[in-house]
């Protein structure tokens, strides 16, 4: 990979699916890229194969046609230099904190000192240091959430990726976990590509923002968010953020609208 080459890249991405009634196509010729260190979020209407494209990303589900690179080379099985975070933390029960974080180092044959090392640094810069010995049922949803994003870092991947993952929080603790990715993303400079319906959120969050088209779905915006780091609740209020949420609405209320 050469300094000009994105760290992830999907190239003229497609995939059908066969549906109960013929075969459904779910992305159509879908390029995009990310850059190393670069936060990128993904807004689209329902449906319209944001899920899909993580699924392919991650090297679960093959493409029908075009490819996804991962640092110049083709995705095409799960690898340990993808992280993934989905809508649930979906945490081990009879595991402890500690012990959920270290699932993929362990699995991975890391040296399991510098990997506990690196999940005790991680649950500190997310306030769960004093819960590394608890288990998941004596968590709240918010930290258990937490747990899966320290997770989806603990083993060193270069590049993030999420579904969704605060859709099924409260508006407060939402709000709470966009601060602590923010706080993590600035500390490890990951690469994230980053789903979501929320546009405060991606505004918030992100360096850039792809906006699909209604399925199949292709990327039809690129939408640059130059906001200064770090931002706080008070980057809410500021105009330039306010300009862009209002951009973005004022696309999905022409595309409702049929226009």
């Amino acid at each position: 990979m050469t300094a000009d080459t994105p760290l992830l890249r999907a190239s003229d991405v497609t995939l059908v699916y066969q549906g109960k009634r013929g075969d459904i196509t779910a992305l159509q010729d879908l390029s995009l890229d990310v850059q190393d260190g670069e936060f990128v979020s993904v807004l689209g209407p329902s449906g319209c194969g944001k899920s899909t494209l993580l699924k392919i990303a991650a090297g679960l589900v093959p493409p029908s046609k075009g490819t996804i690179e991962l640092a110049g080379s083709i995705v095409k099985k799960p690898s340990p230099n993808v992280g993934v975070v989905f809508q649930k933390a979906n945490l081990m029960p009879w595991k402890t904190v500690l012990e959920n974080v270290l699932v993929a180092a362990r699995s991975l044959g890391r040296d399991m000192d510098a990997a506990r090392k690196t999940a005790d640094d991680y649950l500190a810069l997310v306030g769960l240091e004093k819960f590394a010995h608890n288990y998941p049922n004596e968590l709240s949803g918010g930290m258990q959430q937490r747990v899966g994003l320290v997770r989806g870092l603990a083993h060193d991947p270069s590049v993030l990726l999420m579904d969704e993952p605060f859709a099924a929080l409260d508006a407060m603790t939402r709000e709470q976990m966009t601060l602590e990715l923010q706080k993590l993303w600035m500390a490890t400079k990951k690469s994230v590509l980053f789903i979501t319906h929320s546009i405060p959120e991606a505004v918030f969050l992100s360096d850039r923002i792809l906006v699909l088209s209604e399925r199949p779905g292709t990327v039809v915006m690129d939408v640059p968010v130059t906001l200064p780091r770090p931002r706080s609740f008070e980057t809410l209020s500021d105009t330039t953020y306010n300009d862009i949420c209002n951009q973005l609405r004022a696309h999905f209320s022409s595309f409702m609208a049929g226009g």
